[in-house]
């Protein structure tokens, strides 16, 4: 017999109570098939369904029951309820919390729907917390990385994470990554196949190690060195280059030297501030020299060893070389790096090795064809590299032989391998072992030289042009060896165009110091003139500058010529010609790395003459080729950047001359010594001419372009060129009437640039300098628009450096005077830079312009309520602010007091008066003036000063001290002479426009419009009388005065100095408008 539906559901029901759930499914699962469409029956047996599943641990089918369900009624709060369990059991806690709301909305008060969203809400927030604490985001990158069937683009983002996780946390997450099980799955990523995956693992090895330095030996041994050096040796300049910036981090990790000049220069500048200390310029004086652990030391030997080995190989890259050669300069020498010059230098074949790669560093592609070769009558390749040839010629994929042999290298492997020279030779301490360095690099030059190839001497060229670009002396001795300058000019007369090139690249570079251009000169000379006549271009232009730079040998030596009068100005003309090409005609530029070469060339031999006067005048008189000049810089070549600074800074003569003192004089004429003589054209007014024509030209311009595009964050800014242009601008600003021009151009923001980062300290003086010139004659806040008038003030400080000239502390003191004028933001943001200690400093000073300044910046400074209580004010902490200064307290106050009785300079007196009558609300400042000895007879004079500005001033003190400063300090006024001077300042007339003005009050506007003085004589006189009158009225609410008819002033004043001049010990004499009480 079949069973009805309500039968196999009672049945299903009956299983369930006996826990055998299985059968109880299948009579449910029977239910609804037999339900013929009854969806009553079927919604109950779903129900039960899903139930079911719950105990069976099957969430799945719980889900799907429970939904059939509920599609027959949405509202079944036992299904919902079921459901919602089964979605927290499988984590969809999403779901699950969204069936507990309905829940809770269905029926409010069911307990177990509540236990139910309480627990559902509290894996949200765990699961949550979880997923963004820092160990849950690691454990999901490293589920991505430990994934063999993880795509790429997953194991990118999941490094990229990583490496940003530990940029962000530091060595926290450093040490989670590192201790994380699948760590070593980062160890399995360098050698991925794709090289972008290798490389971010990599970086990401590199970031732990920055971290937790501790790691960096174990991170070596896992991957070996073996390993490290054949990924610099790869074919793939990326992955080469990659791996050399791995190995210099590596380097810096294992041997802390950062960690270590960072300590060192800490104590070095300590050492400075500390005055009760003996000076001294050597670090090592003040912190202990570098020594490396004795568990590091073969390690790291192994690396360098290694590195050297790299540095000749024919296999590197270029870049990958240039990244090796950087690290050797700075790792090797003591200054920098770990102090093993000596003991890498003497070792056998190290030196070699990068003198080597000197020798492939011609300027010029050697690409030799065999036609010419034979011509010649040599082979295009020496013995010496031909087993390096046959070995690349089997190398799969290898580039071809590229500059200079079979090494690889770059437009910037000369200089790099220069720098790495000359570190290593100023690092040599003894003359010994200078001279066995200086002695190794003749061998190797002289043995090239010998050798029957061209090549070799054209290598020897190479290496000898290295070495004036890098340690000067040794290429000077290497040339004074005999046969070596034969050897250059002989090869400058090659047929072979490129040989001349390269000879005459490093006749150049030889001919950069008079002693050494006068041995070669008579010889140079000839030949310069011919190859001058080249029908090549490249030949032509060097041997133009050769010219150049030998006909200015004399520099601004007006007495010393070189070649005959006119000479140099036909050499400029030839430059002329030569920067003046098609983009200077107007025409569309063709070949941009021709004309970017041409106007190289053009501009350095231009730098060259501008030293003559003759030139600069016949210069400056060309507007077309200035203008051309300036649009050098617009056009963005770095390579230009060094003779365009150069070229400007000789013809607005911006380099500091040596001051030749009269004595010095007389003893280098006594002794016969040459003594330079300057130009006519480099007289002080000729020169000032000569800016003005510039900067009306453009110059301003070109500063900015320079600035901006050329020394700022590219290969160009070196901190020696910044300091050029710095002064170059400070010469500029020399120029008072053309200071508006300049700010136009975008000075101050150029100079803000210059004075803050990547400067001298020279540098960053005279750019600050420069900043105060536009600050002190123009309003800031149109010099400076917006918020950089607030920036200002931290280069202005600089100039308060005690070991600045003094007209650099006294110009920072009056940029600083008129920036705490603007209002109370500049004023807390000088205090917040420490400016108050500086500029009480200066108050100090025997100087008297810089007390002067000193006490008129302190002026505006008190306006600030912070001054006033560091002085010693009694007002409260909210009113003074969180800003904390310091202070010398009531010693700035008594130093005051007395300025204010100086006899000699006025503007000190006005300046002294201005900061006591600031600070005069105050009741403890009054009370430390009246603590200063005699102040009321000091008081009087101040009185009785025939200014109306000062007059104005001492009142504004004297009301503040009868009405703020309490009825004793009245007491003592009325009780003293001052009360007549009070009673006569209140009776002053006005200035008419007849009346002639005080000797005192012309002097205190010079500078100004007569008739703006007289203006604010009358204002000053108004105010005076004004706040003398309240005085007064004060003293007569005191009861310590009784008002009476008022009398004339002259009586007033006459009363008041027969009183003064009588003895001491005669009663003062009262006027009769005022009576005691």
């Amino acid at each position: 017999m079949t069973e009805s539906p309500e039968e196999l559901r009672v049945r299903g029901n009956s299983f369930f109570s006996e826990g055998n759930y299985l059968e109880a499914v299948k009579s449910y699962q029977e239910c609804v098939k037999r339900s013929n469409g009854d969806e009553s029956c079927q919604q109950i047996a779903y129900r039960n369904l899903a139930q079911c599943f719950l105990k069976l641990c099957n969430y799945d089918e719980a889900i799907k029951a429970a939904t059939e369900a509920l599609k027959i009624l949405p509202f079944d709060t036992k299904a919902l309820y079921r459901r919602s369990v089964a979605y927290e059991k499988i984590g969809d806690l999403k779901e699950s919390i969204a069936d507990a709301q309905k829940l809770i909305q269905l029926e409010p008060n069911n307990k177990a729907v509540k236990d139910l969203i309480h627990r559902v809400e509290s894996c949200v927030v765990q699961k949550r917390e979880s997923a963004f604490s820092l160990k849950g985001k690691i454990n999901s990158m490293f589920s991505i990385l430990a994934d063999e069937k993880s795509p790429v683009d997953l194991i990118e983002p999941a490094l990229r994470n990583l490496i940003a996780l530990i940029k962000e946390e530091d060595k926290t997450a450093s040490n989670e990554v590192w201790l994380h099980p699948s760590s070593n799955k980062i160890f399995d990523l360098i050698n991925h196949p794709n090289n972008q995956i290798a490389n971010l693992a990599l970086l990401l090895l590199e970031n732990i190690m920055r971290t937790v330095p501790s790691l960096s030996v174990t991170i070596f041994d896992k991957m070996t060195l073996k390993y490290i050096i054949g990924r610099v040796m790869s074919p793939s300049a990326d992955v080469s280059t990659h791996m050399c910036k791995f190995l210099s981090h590596l380097l810096e990790s294992l041997t802390q030297i950062r960690a270590y000049q960072k300590a060192r220069d800490a104590a070095v500048e300590l050492a400075k501030r500390n005055k009760s200390l003996a000076q001294s310029f050597l670090p090592k004086e003040v912190y202990p020299p570098y020594k490396l652990e004795a568990e590091l030391e073969g390690p790291v030997a192994k690396i360098l060893e290694q590195v050297l080995r790299s540095t000749n190989s024919y296999r590197l890259e270029a870049a990958a070389r240039d990244i090796l050669l950087q690290l050797l300069t700075w790792i090797i020498p003591s200054e920098t790096g770990i102090g093993w010059t000596e003991r890498i230098v003497t070792a056998e074949g190290n030196f070699e090795r990068i003198l080597e790669v000197a020798a492939a560093t011609c300027p010029t592609t050697l690409m030799v064809s065999a036609e010419q070769s034979q011509v010649a009558g040599v082979a295009s390749v020496k013995p010496r590299h031909k087993h390096l040839l046959e070995e690349d010629s089997r190398g799969e994929g290898l580039p071809e032989i590229s500059r200079g042999g079979v090494l690889k290298t770059s437009a910037n492997t000369r200089m790099l391998v220069a720098c790495l020279l000359s570190r290593l030779f100023n690092d040599l301490r003894s003359d010994q072992d200078r001279q066995r360095f200086s002695q190794t690099c003749g061998e190797f030059v002289m043995e090239l030289l010998t050798d029957k190839f061209i090549e070799s001497k054209v290598e020897a060229a190479a290496v000898i042009g290295t070495l004036f670009s890098g340690p000067y002396e040794v290429g000077s001795r290497v040339l004074a060896t005999e046969g070596v300058l034969e050897g250059l000019l002989l090869l400058s007369q090659s047929e072979n165009l490129a040989y001349q090139t390269i000879a005459l690249d490093t006749i150049i570079l030889a001919t950069n110091k008079k002693d050494k251009c006068m041995a070669i000169i008579n010889q140079a000379v000839p030949i310069l003139r011919t190859l001058y006549k080249s029908p090549d271009d490249g030949v032509k232009v060097r041997a133009l500058l050769g010219l150049c730079k030998l006909g200015v040998l004399g520099g601004g030596d007006a007495s010393i010529k070189i070649m005959a009068d006119g000479s140099t100005v036909i050499l400029m003309k030839a430059c002329r010609r030569l920067l003046l090409g098609e983009s200077a005609s107007g025409k569309p530029e063709t070949g941009v790395r021709s004309d970017a070469t041409s106007m190289r060339w053009a501009i350095d031999g231009l730098a060259y003459l501008s030293l003559n006067g003759e030139v600069k005048e016949a210069l400056i008189k060309d507007e077309v080729l200035l203008i051309a000049v300036y649009k050098v810089a617009e056009l963005g070549y770095y390579d230009t950047a060094f003779p365009l600074v150069s070229l400007l800074a000789n013809l607005t003569n911006s380099f500091v001359e040596k001051e030749i003192t009269p004595e010095m004089l007389e003893l280098a004429k006594f002794a016969k010594q040459h003594i330079p003589e300057k130009h006519e054209a480099d007289e002080p007014k000729v020169v000032t001419q000569r800016r003005q024509k510039m900067i009306d030209a453009g110059l301003a311009t070109c500063l900015h372009n320079l600035t901006t595009k050329l020394v700022t964050k590219t290969s160009a800014a070196q901190p020696q060129v910044r300091e050029v242009v710095s002064r170059i601008y400070l010469s500029c600003t020399e120029c008072v009437d053309r200071r508006g021009l300049l700010v136009s151009a975008g000075a101050g923001k150029a100079l803000l640039n210059l004075s803050l980062e990547g400067n001298t300290d020279e540098g960053k003086h005279v750019a600050s300098q420069a900043l105060a010139k536009l600050t002190i004659t123009a309003d800031p806040r149109l010099t400076f628009p917006g918020e950089r008038s607030l920036e200002v003030i931290r280069p202005l400080l600089q100039l308060l450096d005690m070991e600045c000239p003094a007209l650099q502390n006294f110009e920072g003191l009056l940029a600083l005077t008129n920036l705490a004028s603007l209002d109370h933001k500049h004023r807390c943001r000088m205090l917040q830079e420490g400016a108050l200690p500086k500029v009480e400093h200066y108050m100090f000073e025997d100087h008297e312009e810089l007390r002067r300044a000193a006490v008129e910046c302190f002026s505006n400074l008190a306006q600030h309520p912070a001054v006033v209580v560091a002085c010693g004010g009694e007002l409260s902490a909210e009113t003074a602010g969180s800003v904390a200064c310091g202070s010398s307290g009531s010693e700035v106050v008594k130093l005051l007091t007395l300025y204010c009785y100086d006899e000699k300079n006025i503007f000190l007196v006005r300046a002294a008066a201005g900061a006591l009558a600031t600070m005069s609300h105050d009741p403890g400042i009054l009370r430390k003036i009246t603590q200063v000895d005699k102040w009321k007879e000091k008081m009087e004079v101040l009185a009785a000063h025939p200014s109306p500005t000062i007059q104005h001033r001492v009142v504004f003190l004297l009301r503040n001290l009868i009405v703020c400063g309490g009825s004793e300090i009245a007491r003592d006024i009325v009780d003293s002479r001052l009360v007549e001077l009070i009673d006569y300042l209140q009776h002053l007339p006005d200035i008419s426009d007849t009346e002639v003005l005080p000797p005192e009050a012309i002097v205190l506007g010079q500078g100004r419009p007569k008739a703006a003085v007289r203006e604010e004589a009358k204002a000053d006189r108004k105010k005076t009388r004004d706040i003398a009158s309240a005085a007064m009225r004060k003293l007569v609410e005191y009861g310590f005065i009784k008002q009476t008819q008022p009398t004339s002033p002259l009586f007033a004043l006459f009363m008041f100095m027969k009183a003064f001049l009588a003895e001491s010990t005669e009663p003062p004499c009262n006027v009769p408008s005022v009576l005691p009480s």
